[in-house]
């Protein structure tokens, strides 16, 4: 069952994606938020970096529900291994610029946003990005 927090998150991600350009909007952001983020998504594909970014979300909000070595965290080992040292090298630190985008945009596009939905945000967030700091 899911915590009200994660149920808090998973509302407000479907009104987000529900409207138009919430994906596209965060994406905007984010590369214009630092020179480094810029770099890092110089050749990307937008169209399917889009379609990874709500799966990865998805991911991460069934990850934060299940225990250690639970099939709900299954997925995030290969996602830590695609954005570490060895593959896509994102430094820990962007991880707080990618929170801080990804609330702000959700704060522009989520109609309901309020605190409790900007702490249902930051704490499956900070989740994620915890996991990926610990494996880079």
């Amino acid at each position: 069952m899911a915590s009200p927090s994660v149920e808090t998150f998973l509302a407000s991600l479907k009104r987000c994606l529900a409207a138009p350009g919430f994906l596209l909007s965060f994406y905007e952001r984010f590369i214009g938020s630092s020179e480094e983020v810029r770099e890092k998504f110089r050749n990307t594909d937008m169209k399917r970096q889009t379609r990874f970014l709500e799966d990865s979300l998805y991911v991460v909000a069934n990850a934060v529900q299940g225990e250690e070595n639970s099939l709900a965290r299954g997925a995030l080992p290969a996602l830590a291994a695609r954005h570490g040292r060895q593959g896509l090298d994102i430094p820990p630190g962007l991880y707080d610029l990618w929170i801080e985008c990804l609330v702000e945009t959700a704060r522009a596009h989520d109609p309901q946003f309020g605190p409790a939905v900007e702490a249902a945000w930051r704490e499956t967030l900070a989740f994620g990005a915890d996991y990926m700091r610990q494996r880079y």
